[in-house]
């Protein structure tokens, strides 16, 4: 009871947001009692509203403005310091199924396609085959991709956030494609802008899972990759049955 709205405020001060505490009351047995006195709090810290110690209801406004006010004015997220201790990230997944199409460039990704996903990434199978006459393995014979949920161009162009997300994304994907693949290497690529061979404007990385000897001039994997999808309509396209298929198989390793 005498910590309840002294830490309530503090929490509201230091994450400038608002915070809506329920509380209970009554007596529960001999020795406890709960206080009661649910409240509201605005990113100030100023209580805007609060219960009785019976049972009560209240009402508070919620501006969305003083938020942003507060935080322009007083901007402690910018006095973080990620190169002592990193980013702090979720590595919960979220609900693929949640969104029909995934926009990936100028083209539209179905979730069928789709194997993982986090708060700012996610992960989908290819619609060709990488490398197909120089492959000596045919389950190599496909790559996978990890993209930002929003559609920035460039490297350059992803937040903080964004960059510390997709990069624990791909690491996670990488360790599931070398392990459903049986590879014992991988490639990580990314082509960041059109002259380094970027054909889709969308922030991007490729995963390919490699074996001993598999290719035998290894530079050639990095010519493949920036033109082996010019031509999207090239015979070896697979289905979407194909592709569905094998995102299915590879959500088995992010349950």
């Amino acid at each position: 009871m005498a910590h309840w709205e002294v830490l309530l405020r503090s929490r509201a001060i230091e994450t400038q947001c608002y915070v809506v505490a329920a509380a209970q009351f009554g007596k529960h047995n001999s020795k406890r009692v709960s206080y009661g006195h649910s409240m509201v709090i605005d990113p100030w810290g100023a209580v805007i509203a609060q219960c009785s110690d019976g049972v009560d209801v209240c009402f508070a406004e919620i501006n969305l403005n003083m938020i942003k006010k507060i935080r322009d004015e007083m901007p402690i997220m910018r006095h973080r310091r990620p190169d002592l201790y990193g980013f702090l990230q979720s590595y919960n997944k979220g609900n693929i199924d949640d969104t029909y199409h995934y926009q990936f460039g100028q083209h539209s990704i179905g979730c069928g396609q789709v194997f993982y996903k986090t708060a700012l990434s996610f992960a989908f199978v290819n619609i060709k085959p990488v490398l197909p006459a120089i492959l000596h393995f045919l389950e190599l014979q496909t790559y996978v991709l990890v993209s930002s949920l929003r559609p920035a161009k460039r490297f350059s162009d992803l937040t903080s956030a964004e960059v510390a997300d997709l990069s624990l994304c791909v690491q996670r994907v990488c360790r599931a494609v070398e392990a459903h693949f049986k590879g014992t290497s991988l490639t990580i690529a990314v082509q960041d802008g059109p002259d380094s061979g970027q054909t889709v404007e969308h922030v991007h990385f490729h995963i390919l899972p490699r074996k001993p000897a598999d290719i035998p001039n290894n530079d050639d994997v990095y010519r493949e990759l920036a033109t082996h999808d010019q031509d999207i309509q090239a015979i070896n396209r697979r289905s979407e049955e194909e592709m569905n298929r094998e995102a299915a198989e590879l959500r088995h390793y992010f349950l």
